[in-house]
């Protein structure tokens, strides 16, 4: 694994104190509407797939992550079986490759995988458990592995393809468990959180910072989450504040633009505390209930740690964000209960705001394709995930 040199800085939020950190170049600040203007959320459906025949190409035991090529492919990895699917612009099924197993483009059963497609038609995806990259051809046939070296477990939260090159990126804090600990004994404790791009054009996997946000002292309930997305240019949207402060930087690292709107976050009470235990204790039941042995035990063992439960001091006003090919990104905005979904804004990354879907109107999609195709997993009242494909009217792509 080659470390290319990384320039850290700490950005300022609106929610936090200035962290100490070098000059910055100006940074132009945009203040957004604080009127909502109602977008239709009724998009054309071209097709779905998730069939509920056991024995069916479609029949998806758990969708683990899906993303479409430049043509507007849609490769579907299911996670029990260590499976990819491509399915073409009909919804018909191209070719499937990857399995469980040790070896080379195989992956363990239940493997934490996230993926993305590059221009060219590669597919790259990291396994969290074995720390590596593994890189597929346009046809399927296996190319590579790459590992990032080191013994702790690396999450990333998803992958996106950096379009003018061959590398991915982060769309959200890597993590690393069981990190050296420092001289004092103590695990060190970073300042920041880091959108991470790692280029596997060779044989090694080549590590650079793409952006560098503000870090929470504690990870409590409702602490503001790094999300960030990749934008045509290279650079990154992102958020890491409690504010409606969405971050734009260029392709190495350096925010040049902020884009706001007038939406304060709200200070946590203890009636929320308690509304969001009764919440999560319902979930976590619910998970028990259709879940195996693994499961059952996982969830009472979460259940049990739910009074115990600290929060951050207020909820943040962006949940997470996504951006298309085109560069549009989609904020989803909380609901007026915490952990609750509110409206999505569609913003530019140059300053425009396109309009808001009501809560409701429609998901965040997990995945943006080409042409406006978006695609949207589903899960039915028994249980089976389908993933339906969608196209944007040309006017929110």
């Amino acid at each position: 694994m080659t470390f290319r040199p990384v320039v850290v800085l700490a950005f300022h939020t609106l929610a936090t104190p200035i962290l100490t950190a070098p000059a910055l170049p100006a940074q132009e600040t945009v203040e957004l509407s604080a009127e909502d203007r109602l977008l239709e959320g009724d998009f054309e459906e071209l097709y779905r797939v998730g069939s509920m025949q056991g024995d069916h190409w479609d029949s998806f035991g758990r969708i683990g992550d899906v993303a479409f090529d430049a043509l507007g492919n849609l490769y579907v990895f299911d996670s029990q079986a260590a499976r990819f699917s491509a399915v073409d612009r009909a919804g018909n099924l191209v070719r499937q490759f990857g399995r469980v197993g040790e070896g080379p483009g195989e992956f363990g059963a239940r493997s934490a995988i996230v993926f993305t497609v590059l221009r060219g038609g590669r597919i790259v995806a990291f396994d969290a458990v074995r720390r590596q990259f593994v890189v597929f051809g346009s046809d399927g046939a296996f190319e590579r592995q790459l590992s990032l070296g080191g013994t702790e477990w690396v999450l990333i939260p998803g992958l996106q393809a950096d379009p003018g090159s061959g590398s991915v990126l982060s769309t959200g804090e890597v993590e690393s468990l069981g990190a050296t600990e420092g001289p004092d004994g103590e695990l060190p404790k970073p300042r920041l959180r880091y959108v991470m791009r790692y280029a596997v054009r060779g044989e090694d996997v080549e590590v650079d910072t793409a952006a560098s946000g503000w870090k929470p002292p504690e990870d409590h309930e409702f602490a503001p989450r790094l999300s960030a997305g990749v934008l045509p240019d290279g650079g990154v949207a992102f958020v890491d504040s409690s504010a409606y402060a969405i971050k734009i930087a260029g392709r190495r690292g350096v925010v040049s633009r902020v884009l706001m709107r007038p939406f304060r976050a709200v200070p946590v009470t203890e009636d929320m505390r308690a509304a969001h235990i009764e919440r999560e204790s319902e979930d976590l039941q619910a998970m028990a209930d259709r879940g195996d042995d693994t499961q059952k035990a996982m969830a009472e063992f979460l259940r049990a740690q739910l009074e115990s439960t600290e929060f951050f001091h207020e909820v943040p006003v962006v949940r997470s964000l996504r951006t298309s090919p085109a560069g549009t990104i989609w904020v989803r905005r909380s609901g007026s209960q915490p952990g609750s979904n509110g409206p999505i804004d569609l913003i530019t990354a140059d300053g425009r705001y396109l309009g808001s879907f009501a809560p409701g109107a429609t998901h965040m999609p997990s995945a943006f394709g080409p042409d406006g195709l978006v695609a949207f997993v589903e899960r039915n009242d028994l249980d089976v995930q389908t993933v339906i494909v969608k196209r944007l009217p040309r006017e929110v792509r």
